[in-house]
C-alpha cells in the first residue's frame, strides 16, 4: 500500500509538532505554582503537655482535609490549562470500498485521511487566559480555606484558654469557702456564728461545685473542637494552654476597612471573577469566528488492466481546506450578551460584598472596643476595689469574725470580677481573630502597641 507508507511521514510530522505542544504547554502552567511536599506530623502525644498556638496551627493546616481539598481543587484546575488551550484531537479515518472504483490506472480499494480543525485565531489563547483566571481563584479560595481554618481554631482556642483559666481561678476559690465552712461549722455549734452564715457558705460552695463541673464539660468540648480541626482521634491527649498575651491593637476602624477591602479573600476573588467575566466575553467573541479545516487525503490504486497503461496503480493525493459558517448571528450574538451579563452580575455581587464586609466591620470593631474598654475598666479598678476580699480571708483565718456574710459577698464579687476580666480578654482576641478574618489576615504589626 504504497499510499499509506506515504501518509505516515505527513502524520507523524503532524502528530510530533502536536505533541510538542501539548508537552510544553504544561511545564509553562506548572510552572504557576510549587508544589508543596507532603508533611506527616505525628500529634499522639505532640501536645500531650502544653498546646501552643502556632504549634496548632501548623500541625492543623498540614493536616486539615478542608485544606487538602481546597488544594486538591486548586491542582486541578491548573490541569484544565493543557486542555484548552490545545488543539482539538485531529481525526484519522480509513475507509475500505465495498466494491472497488475501477479507474483508467487501475482499480481504487481503500481511502486514508487525516483531518485537524483549527480554532479561530487567539481562541486558544483567550481560552487559557480565562483559565488563568479561575487557577487565581482557585489558589485564593485555598489562602481563604486556610484563613478560616486558622481563625476557627484561634476561636477555639482562646475559649479553652479561658476555660482553664477559669476552673484554676474556680477551684481555688473553692478551696477558700471550704476552709471557711470547715470553720464556721463548729463555731455555728458553739453559737459564735449564725445559721444564715453557714447556709450562705453551703450555698456558694455548692454553686461553685456546679460551675466546676460546668466549666469542665464546656472544656471538653472546646478540646473535642480542636481534635475536630487537628483532624486527630478523639482520644489524643491535650495538655494546658499557654495563654496569648493580651495586646490591645492600635488600629482605627479606617484602616481596618482600607486593609480589608484590598486584601480580604472574597473581594480579591470577586475582583478575578469580573477579570475572568471579562476574559470570557473576549473568548466567546472569538467562538462565534470560523473555524478552519486542513484535510489530507490518498486512495490506494492497484495496477490497471493494461499492463502498459500510463500512471498504473498511482495514488492520487489530495489536500482540502475548510471552514465552518457561524450563520447562526442569533446564536453568537447571545453567546457573547450571555458572557457580558454574567460579568454585570459579579461586578454587582463584588459592589454587595463590599458593602456587606464594610457592616461586618463595624460589627466586629464594636465589639472589639468594648471589650478593651471592659478589661481596662475591671483592670483598674472593679478589681482593685475587690482585692480587699483577699485581705478579709486572711483576717478570717486568724481572727475568725463572728458573721461571715460580707466577707462571702465580696468574695463573690471579687470572683465575678476576675471571672468578667477573663472573659472580656478571650472575646477580645476573639474578636481580634474574627476581625482579621474580614480584613484577610493579621492586622499589620506595625499598627500593634
Amino acid at each position: 500500500m504504497r499510499g499509506v507508507s506515504l501518509l505516515y511521514p505527513i502524520a507523524l510530522v503532524v502528530i510530533a509538532g502536536m505533541i510538542v505542544l501539548n508537552v510544553l504547554v504544561p511545564r509553562e502552567t506548572h510552572g504557576m505554582t510549587q508544589e508543596v511536599p507532603e508533611q506527616t506530623t505525628d500529634v499522639t502525644t505532640l501536645f500531650a503537655e502544653t498546646l501552643e498556638l502556632p504549634s496548632l496551627i501548623r500541625v492543623a493546616v498540614d493536616r486539615n482535609p478542608k485544606v487538602n481539598a481546597a488544594k486538591a481543587r486548586w491542582q486541578a484546575t491548573i490541569e484544565q490549562y493543557p486542555q484548552v488551550t490545545a488543539l482539538p484531537d485531529p481525526m484519522f479515518m480509513y475507509g475500505y470500498f465495498l466494491r472497488s472504483v475501477e479507474t483508467r490506472v487501475g482499480p481504487q480499494r481503500h481511502r486514508i485521511s487525516f483531518s485537524q480543525m483549527f480554532p479561530y485565531p487567539g481562541t486558544l489563547d483567550a481560552a487559557g487566559e480565562v483559565v488563568k483566571k479561575a487557577i487565581e481563584i482557585e489558589r485564593v479560595k485555598h489562602e481563604q480555606v486556610i484563613r478560616d481554618l486558622i481563625v476557627k481554631l484561634k476561636l477555639s482556642y482562646h475559649e479553652l484558654a479561658y476555660l482553664q483559666r477559669a476552673v484554676e481561678l474556680t477551684q481555688q476559690n473553692h478551696e477558700l469557702i471550704a476552709s471557711i465552712l470547715a470553720i464556721a461549722t463548729p463555731r455555728y455549734a458553739e453559737g459564735k456564728v449564725a445559721l444564715n452564715d453557714v447556709l450562705k457558705a453551703q450555698s456558694q460552695l455548692a454553686q461553685l461545685e456546679y460551675d466546676l463541673v460546668l466549666l469542665e464539660e464546656l472544656r471538653r468540648v472546646e478540646q473535642a473542637n480542636i481534635k475536630g480541626i487537628l483532624s486527630v482521634s478523639s482520644t489524643t491527649p491535650l495538655g494546658a494552654t499557654v495563654p496569648v498575651p493580651y495586646e490591645p491593637l492600635d488600629v482605627t476602624l479606617a484602616d481596618v476597612e482600607k486593609q480589608a477591602l484590598s486584601k480580604r479573600q472574597e473581594l480579591r476573588i470577586a475582583a478575578l471573577t469580573i477579570e475572568k467575566a471579562s476574559e470570557g466575553i473576549a473568548l466567546a467573541e472569538l467562538q462565534t469566528k470560523p473555524m478552519l479545516k486542513f484535510d489530507l487525503m490518498t486512495i490506494e490504486t492497484g495496477k490497471a488492466l493494461m499492463f502498459d497503461t500510463p500512471g498504473s496503480g498511482k495514488n492520487p493525493f489530495s489536500i482540502g481546506v475548510g471552514v465552518t459558517i457561524p450563520w447562526s448571528s442569533l446564536k453568537n450574538s447571545s453567546k457573547v450578551r450571555e458572557a457580558q451579563q454574567n460579568r454585570e452580575v459579579v461586578t454587582a455581587n463584588k459592589r454587595t460584598l463590599e458593602d456587606e464586609t464594610k457592616v461586618a466591620l463595624q460589627k466586629i470593631y464594636f465589639r472589639l472596643e468594648n471589650a478593651r474598654r471592659l478589661i481596662e475598666l475591671y483592670e483598674t479598678t472593679l478589681i482593685p476595689q475587690a482585692g480587699a476580699a483577699i485581705e478579709v480571708a486572711e483576717t478570717w483565718h486568724q481572727e475568725g469574725p463572728k458573721s461571715i456574710t460580707g466577707f462571702l459577698e465580696t468574695q463573690s464579687v471579687w470572683l465575678n470580677f476576675n471571672l468578667a476580666r477573663l472573659r472580656a480578654i478571650a472575646d477580645y482576641q476573639q474578636n481580634v481573630a474574627r476581625l482579621e478574618q474580614i480584613v484577610g489576615g493579621k492586622i499589620d504589626d506595625s499598627q500593634i502597641k
